[in-house]
């Protein structure tokens, strides 16, 4: 049963995922529709997590006090009307109604992931990095499958409508994954049964240095990553002298690799749970060196396919995230306090993918030259040089501790 509830909430995901990255797949007919500039064409992005900054602590909050099926069915609901937000913005070609439609799309879709990896934690405590990683990384096939269909539904028809609709229509299927994930839930109950004792409050919630550090390393491989394929449309098509059409293509390689390997990298974090701290340097030295890949290739006008290789490691590193640093970084907070955890990383990392895109915007905007786009490159280069640098801080000083007080999650960070 429990492998059902990961299929739902894989389920629940994907209308989510594809719905999200809409944008990118169409950042140039969106750009020429609107006459946006770079930094406005980000700014869909960057308002996306803004209100997150003061609002997923509250949502992490509200989740360990009213439950992880309260907030499934609250914040699925809202991200289908959120999206439709955005499609009458689309097809009336108002800008601000599709900043609105983004701004409350990031409300529901940050608080929702806080509510399923809460249900999956009280689960299958032992299984975090598998589950983790097939919960993270499966569903972004449905960005992959964005990256195909949205441009080919463009060129098919000319209009904005159609590509938005049908993001609309995912998001309607997700809400009814989401109805019977609470349902399967509920009827094989094994953990919620239990009451909570205890009002949740951050007042009670401990910051410890291990939280702290892991929480900064998984923010920023997470904005070394989500940002970079914001416009990775864009970047494939200057840089490597791909059309636009076999840009989003090429993208999707990232994600297929990281639902493929995800279950693997999962089952290993699991059953090496004395090794994760190790695990969690390899995966910030990946993100690093995919980065140093794009960063170093040539700048060309026909089509550089060694450039794929970049987003194979890429694709590995995503895997790694999901499976490790994710899973690595609950094992450092008490279980009934996961979601107000989960809602603290929340600030910085929407910090982050509120602030990355805008800087990348205005860095490509006065970068000039023939290769705009390498420049931008720079600012992924330093954020997971950072991380790197943490990561084996942490190795080195042996400094990681489980969460000691009612904590149920394994003690994946012990060595």
């Amino acid at each position: 049963m429990d492998r059902l509830i990961i299929l739902l909430a894989i389920l629940l995901m994907v209308g989510n995922n594809y719905a999200f990255d809409i944008p990118q797949a169409l950042e140039v007919p969106i750009e020429e529709e609107f006459q946006l500039t770079q930094t406005q064409f980000n700014l869909l992005y960057s308002v996306f997590a803004i209100p997150n900054i003061g609002l997923s602590i509250g949502g992490g909050i509200m989740i360990d006090n009213m439950g992880g099926r309260w907030g499934v069915f609250t914040f699925s609901l809202l991200l289908g009307l959120s999206q439709l937000f955005i499609f009458f913005g689309g097809c009336y070609h108002n800008y601000c109604m599709m900043l609105c439609g983004r701004a409350i799309f990031g409300i529901a879709s940050d608080i929702l992931h806080i509510a399923v990896f809460k249900m999956v934690a009280q689960r299958m405590p032992k299984d975090m990095g598998t589950a983790m990683g097939l919960i993270l990384t499966v569903p972004e096939l449905a960005a992959a499958l964005n990256s195909f269909l949205s441009p080919y539904l463009f060129e098919k028809t000319n209009s904005l409508k159609i590509p938005l609709l049908f993001g609309l229509f995912l998001c309607f299927l997700s809400f009814l994954s989401g109805l019977m994930m609470i349902y399967v839930d509920m009827k094989y109950e094994k953990v919620e049964s239990v009451k909570q004792t205890e009002q949740i409050s951050v007042f009670n919630f401990k910051l410890t240095k291990p939280f702290v550090i892991m929480s900064i390393i998984t923010t920023l491989m997470l904005a070394s990553y989500v940002p970079f394929l914001d416009n990775a449309n864009k970047f494939y098509h200057e840089r490597f002298g791909f059309s636009i059409m076999d840009a989003g293509q090429i993208v999707t390689v990232g994600y297929v690799v990281a639902a493929i390997t995800s279950p693997i990298v999962g089952r290993i974090s699991d059953k090496f749970t004395h090794y994760r701290p190790f695990f969690i340097v390899v995966s910030t030295i990946m993100f690093f060196i995919s980065h140093l890949q794009f960063y170093y290739m040539p700048l060309t006008t026909s089509p550089n396919y060694y450039s794929v290789f970049a987003l194979i490691t890429l694709g590995l590193s995503y895997s790694c995230f999901s499976s490790v640093l994710m899973p690595a970084l609950q094992s450092t907070v008490p279980e009934d306090m996961l979601a107000t955890a989960l809602g603290l990383l929340g600030i910085i990392e929407n910090f982050c993918m509120a602030v990355v895109p805008m800087i990348s915007g205005f860095v490509y905007a006065i970068g000039g030259g023939i290769d705009p786009m390498k420049n931008v490159d720079i600012i992924y280069l330093f954020l997971a040089g950072i991380g790197v640098v943490l990561s084996i801080h942490l190795l080195m000083e042996n400094i990681l501790q489980p969460a000691k007080a009612h904590a149920k999650l394994p003690n994946a960070l012990d060595i």
